[in-house]
């Protein structure tokens, strides 16, 4: 009996985990949310989260006789609070150490209303098989990180990554 009860609560804790699934390359879309990335603190304080997942099936193609072209194609979005000055948010993304994209909003305080930064980031790259793990990283930049009063506190990220076939 005591085995059984040890077997189940190994299972609750094994299967209970929250882990990123993988992305498959191929043209599926995921999406992730806050509660999928990582808190990153800065004395103390969170500026931003990041989450790495596996990216699989970037490998050689024998009938291109070589690596295919990888298209990213990112997009998502932050809210938040803010304090006296418009929140400046980024959204950063790298596949094992290999640069993606880079882009950046505000959320802004327009006629009492918060307005969400917006997100977006399409390259294409050939990485030769190099792609494993994406680090998709989402923050607040310049001097909005020493601004207690400006929180992301809430994101989505919307990803597909493409085989460019031609």
């Amino acid at each position: 009996m005591k085995l059984a009860k040890s077997l189940m609560l190994l299972m609750l804790f094994t299967f209970g985990a929250s882990a990123v699934e993988p992305i498959y390359v191929g043209g599926t879309q995921y999406s992730y949310t806050d509660s999928d990335f990582e808190p990153i603190f800065v004395n103390g304080s969170v500026t931003g989260y990041e989450a790495e997942i596996d990216v699989l099936l970037d490998e050689y193609d024998e009938y291109l006789e070589g690596y295919p072209e990888l298209i990213f194609d990112i997009s998502g979005g932050a809210a938040g609070s803010i304090g006296g000055q418009p929140l400046k948010v980024e959204m950063d993304a790298s596949c094992s150490g290999i640069d993606v994209g880079y882009d950046a909003d505000l959320i802004l305080n327009r006629r009492g209303k918060l307005t969400p930064a917006r997100f977006s980031i399409y390259k294409r790259l050939q990485t030769d098989g190099q792609c494993k793990k994406l680090k998709l990283k989402v923050s607040k930049m310049g001097s909005s990180v020493l601004d207690n009063e400006a929180t992301i506190d809430a994101f989505n990220v919307n990803l597909i990554i493409y085989l460019n076939l031609i």
